[in-house]
């Protein structure tokens, strides 16, 4: 009989566990980096081409290697880093030369040029597929340089998954910059195809390694944190963003876990809680946290790229990292805000036996029984209306429909109805009388749904004005070089950006209705918008970000909670409410109203059952 199952040649063999090892150009680039770090290196240069799809090349000023070594750290399975399963429990080195090289090889051209401190000359290797081709004597300086070409020629089944440049740049930037921020003692520099994006000397501090990656504004708005959890000896160290700071994704979180950037969901969520009634909807801190305990207490081996750990305690180190950002963020507050008095409100209202209810300003008698809260209120109706989840960044004061404008206005809705405008309460909602009971209007979710309609429907001319001043927005170069392809989704829209330097945009003509807004928050959204969706196909990711990009200007342009509107913008938001499609719901989900009616306020009074 023939036998089915055959063995696979070693080099086949290789080429396939590779995968578990290099899956993108930026498992590469972290691994010869990690390599030279651990050879004691202080000044490393990446250079890239075509997202590392042509070309990663590592230089560095570290130990080197002897030309026996520097053949041997390509074999299979060969390390400096451990003798036996044992010593996995003790790893406190990246793993200088070895281990990952093998894998690289398999699936590249791979040039190393090495030389040690006392050695006359260097060593060059060039393999091609695993395969050495040659080893010769070569002069260079004191260190490592490695070149990588051709990702993945001899697989192309895997070639096909990489994802595009930008993208895959983006991953190795990302990358580099957790390796900046983790290694201030190295002098770091980043070309992309022959443009430098990174220059990061040895910094004397995690701030001043910050400024450099970003800039001393933005390090203005990052708190220092430091706590020590002494059940299981946890240190925590690093620099989180204020109250009043935030991001648009997750990308400016970094966790470091016994000196070695990871990704934990975990320690995610339990940084996010320390923000809890903190951040705005949709809206991430910035944090470069170090969180530093017994190795014994963490397993760093559970990922074949070693990006995930797993604690031995993960609750501890959870509830360490919560605790340590909720303590942050009070003392920032108690340094800088002196305690405010409490202020009692007391429900305001007059009744009127012989006519409707109205409602005035500066009524100061008491009722026999307190009237419900506003929470209580709204929690009576039975139909169990959904209510909106996010809060304004204006709150209103817990007071009971004060103010309300005294007059009452009758308005004409339609030939065979009517509905009485009662007034403005707390400058945020809107208090309209209908046959069915009492309607209660947020004008700004009102407004947001009746722009949306106006900027997805007639995006193609929309109404627009020339700025006098063209508004300037900074941005670093990875930012730019995301949202360049893409200015054009912006003039669709009538906002006509373009690119002024290698780190600036200018934004020339808007739509008259957001005219008077700050385009940079708009353009920093729409970046993460882009991160988001890039995955998509180009007719999807137009819709997509478009979509984002009309609900956010909707949401800027949109009359704000605290927003105080006169009768004929009421009457005129109402109507043209009522005409747009949708019109129950904001662009994000949330109601533009809510019914309290006629039967369950009856409830409340106990006039019925």
């Amino acid at each position: 009989m023939t036998s089915r199952i055959k063995k696979l040649a070693p080099e086949e063999a290789q080429k396939i566990s590779a995968g578990e090892v290099v899956e993108r150009p930026a498992n590469i680039v972290k691994e010869l980096i990690e390599n030279s770090i651990d050879a004691g290196a202080t000044h490393v240069t990446i250079y890239i081409e075509d997202g590392g799809k042509q070309l990663i090349r590592i230089v560095d000023n570290g130990y080197g290697m002897s030309e026996q070594d520097a053949q041997r750290c390509f074999e299979h399975h060969a390390t400096s880093k451990l003798t036996s399963v044992n010593d996995l429990q003790t790893i406190n080195t990246f793993g200088f030369r070895g281990e990952a090289l093998s894998s690289i090889a398999s699936v590249s051209n791979v040039t190393l040029i090495t030389k040690q401190k006392e050695a006359a000359i260097g060593t060059q290797v060039t393999l091609e597929g695993s395969k050495n081709i040659e080893v010769t004597s070569a002069p260079c300086t004191v260190g490592t340089d490695i070149t990588i070409r051709n990702l993945f020629y001899n697989v192309p089944a895997r070639k096909k998954f990489l994802k595009t440049r930008d993208t895959e740049m983006r991953r190795i930037a990302n990358l580099v910059h957790a390796l900046c921020l983790n290694h201030i003692n190295i002098d770091f520099s980043f070309f992309c195809d022959g443009k430098r994006l990174i220059n990061c000397p040895i910094a004397h501090s995690l701030s001043a390694r910050i400024t450099q990656l970003k800039n001393s504004q933005y390090v203005t708005n990052l708190l220092p944190i430091e706590t020590t959890e002494t059940r299981g000896n946890i240190r925590i160290t690093g620099m989180i963003s204020n109250h009043y700071f935030f991001r648009y994704d997750r990308n400016s979180i970094f966790f470091f876990v016994n000196n070695r950037w990871i990704k934990n969901q975990h320690l995610s969520r339990a940084l996010l809680r320390g923000y809890l009634n903190v951040t705005p909807p949709a809206r991430f801190p910035a944090a470069y946290i170090f969180i530093t305990l017994d190795s014994t207490d963490v397993d760093i081996n559970i990922h074949p790229r070693k990006e995930e750990v797993t604690f031995l305690h993960s609750r501890t180190v959870e509830n360490a990292l919560t605790q340590a950002v909720k303590k942050c963020l009070e003392d920032n507050l108690s340094a800088h805000i002196a305690p405010q008095p409490q202020q009692n409100f007391q429900p305001i209202f007059q009744a009127h036996s012989t006519s409707p209810i109205t409602l005035e300003n500066n009524v100061t008698h008491k009722t026999e029984q307190a009237f419900p809260t506003p929470q209580e209120f709204m929690s009576a109706s039975p139909t169990n209306i959904n209510r909106p989840t996010h809060t304004s960044t204006l709150s209103a004061p817990q007071t009971f429909l004060q103010p309300l404008v005294k007059q009452e206005i009758i308005i004409e809705e339609k030939k065979e109805s009517t509905f009485k405008l009662l007034g403005q309460l707390n400058k945020t909602y809107i208090i309209i009388e209908k046959e069915e009971g009492m309607f209660v209007v947020d004008q700004h979710a009102a407004q947001e749904r009746i722009l949306y309609e106006l900027f997805s429907k007639r995006f193609n001319d929309l109404p627009t004005i020339q700025l006098l001043f063209p508004q300037t927005i900074t941005l670093t170069k990875d930012e730019i070089s995301l949202v360049e392809p893409h200015l054009g989704i912006f003039k669709k829209s009538g906002i006509e950006v373009e690119l002024f330097s290698e780190t600036q945009l200018t934004v020339h003509t808007t739509p008259v209705h957001i005219k008077h807004i700050s385009f940079e928050e708009l353009i920093r959204e729409s970046i993460s918008w882009i991160k988001e969706y890039h995955t998509l196909d180009s007719s999807d990711f137009f819709k997509a970000v478009n979509e984002k990009l009309h609900a956010q200007m909707a949401c800027k342009a949109a009359v704000k909670a605290g927003g105080s509107l006169d009768e004929k913008q009421m009457i005129q938001l109402l109507n043209d409410l009522e005409k747009a499609d949708n019109r129950f719901t904001c662009p994000h989900g949330r109601p533009t109203g809510w019914l309290l009616s006629t039967h369950d306020i009856e409830k409340k009074f106990k006039r019925k059952t």
